[in-house]
């Protein structure tokens, strides 16, 4: 790296040198000389902020970026998404650790064995807050590794040029007002008033339990990090050439590509459990009763809910319930509009299917038309035949000329048929095969056309010789 400055710096010099000699100037000036002597004089404390400046410039001119280094950046890139991986792991290990001692603490509460007040509940709650201090943490290393990858992707040695105002801080703050979310430690309850009117205290942790549930987006960035296929070098590297960012929506989109009918299982099934869970806690918290805090009536009004059918014949009692229930609708609306889209990419052809059976209708349509090409030759030689024989029944004729009208109108629709089935096998492949041909055509007849011209400037250069020449020899036969 020293021998190619030295020789970067050895070839400026020179070009400078070379400029100066071509507009007649011999001498190199340097800036750091100054056109007035001032060694003495009130010019002489400038003399040492002059010098350090010039050793300034210098080394300035000396140093280059760490990032120029293209085996520092690839070996950066591949330690940044080490740990990248690490906090990813962390991340996950801290939110699923959390959501399972809440769903322990809120089981245990709804079987009577413990009490917001009691010791167990208390300890168990400040290890789910203490999971979420680690989750906090693991959620700002992530995002700050996010931020060094993208400075060496690009070669930037400022942070601040590798984040989007307000942009990045505002998904780090919802990122992390998502993770905060947790049922505190104690007993806190709030004044509020069920669907009947009637005030009473009620707790926030069933509100706060519900809304921890929200963590489990990070499987989508634990699925990212650990596939193969995602983190290979090879995907990176397509999507950094097409601005492609292989990140949670990429996963979706890929999943919903490659297997739809598994992932819209998976989805609705996961809808159904969490969704029942979230009722059940809501009625036995806010509104108990033996038929809406049991599981399996939940499930059952989550699943009428999602179908958007309703029955009536249970329905919740509070208003967190109606809550989970509106979002329930919500998200069977949503996943019913994916099924359809889903159901109606499947149930349409591929190309080749489409090819067979174009196939197959087009020789159906020609063997229809004949036929009726026949019949109707045929019937025209039999009402010429009548009207030969002079036969004089009129019925047997008007039977004739119905049965070649009907012949003639089937030759023509069979006709029409294959021309639009024609039309309709036209896709997006042929256009682009048809636009492919035009344009090496084209290129043929360009090719062609400047051979052309070539050959007509011989043509032409041959002519000027041949006059030439023959000029030459009229002028010496007249002088002889």
């Amino acid at each position: 790296m020293e021998k190619y400055l030295d020789t970067r710096l050895r070839i400026r010099e020179l070009v400078r040198s070379a400029i100066n000699r071509m507009s007649g100037n011999t001498v190199v000036e340097d800036p750091g000389i100054p056109l007035v002597s001032r060694g003495n004089g009130k010019y002489s404390k400038y003399m040492e902020d002059d010098n350090q400046s010039s050793s300034t410039t210098t080394t300035t001119n000396v140093m280059t970026s760490k990032f120029d280094n293209i085996s520092y950046r690839l070996s950066r890139r591949k330690q940044l998404l080490r740990y990248r991986t690490i906090v990813v792991n962390f991340e996950f290990s801290f939110a699923l650790l959390g959501i399972v001692l809440m769903l322990i603490e809120t089981e245990l509460f709804f079987q009577g064995v413990i009490s917001k007040s009691s010791v167990a509940s208390i300890v168990l709650k400040s290890c789910i807050t203490l999971s979420t201090v680690f989750l906090l943490v693991a959620v700002v290393g992530y995002h700050v590794t996010g931020i060094q990858l993208c400075m060496t992707d690009n070669s930037l040695e400022d942070w601040r040029l590798a984040v989007t105002f307000p942009w990045t801080y505002l998904k780090i703050l919802l990122e992390l007002c998502v993770c905060i979310i947790h049922p505190i430690p104690g007993n806190i309850t709030i004044s509020a008033v069920d669907p009947d009117g009637k005030p009473k205290e009620v707790s926030i942790d069933a509100i706060l339990s519900i809304l921890m549930l929200l963590r489990v987006y990070l499987i989508s960035k634990f699925m990212v990090v650990h596939s193969k296929l995602l983190t290979s070098t090879a995907t990176q590297s397509l999507g950094a050439l097409n601005k492609v960012k292989i990140n949670s929506t990429f996963v979706f989109k890929a999943l919903m590509s490659s297997m739809p009918g598994t992932i819209l299982i998976v989805i609705m099934l996961a809808i159904l459990v969490v969704n029942s869970w979230a009722m059940r806690t809501c009625e036995a918290y806010y509104h108990p009763d033996p038929k809406n805090s049991d599981f399996f009536n939940d499930m059952w009004m989550i699943a009428i809910t999602f179908l958007t059918v309703g029955y009536g014949d249970i329905y919740p009692n509070s208003y967190c319930g109606r809550f989970v229930s509106v979002a329930t609708g919500l998200m069977g609306v949503g996943t019913t509009a994916l099924l359809v889209a889903v159901l109606a990419q499947k149930l349409e052809q591929s190309r080749a299917e489409k090819y067979v059976h174009n196939f197959v209708t087009r020789a159906q349509l020609d063997k229809e038309r004949k036929i009726a090409a026949a019949d109707t030759i045929k019937y025209v030689l039999q009402l010429w035949r009548m009207k030969k024989n002079n036969e004089n029944n009129s019925r047997k004729r008007i039977r004739l000329h119905g049965k070649l009208l009907q012949a003639i109108a089937a030759m023509k629709e069979a006709k029409n048929e294959k021309a639009s089935i024609g039309e309709t096998a036209i896709g997006f492949i042929e256009i682009a095969k048809s636009v492919n041909d035009i344009v090496d055509v084209s290129e043929s007849l360009q090719e062609s056309q400047s051979e052309l011209k070539m050959k007509m400037t011989e043509i032409d250069s041959t002519i000027k010789d041949l006059q030439t020449k023959m000029d030459a020899i009229y002028t010496a036969v007249v002088r002889r």
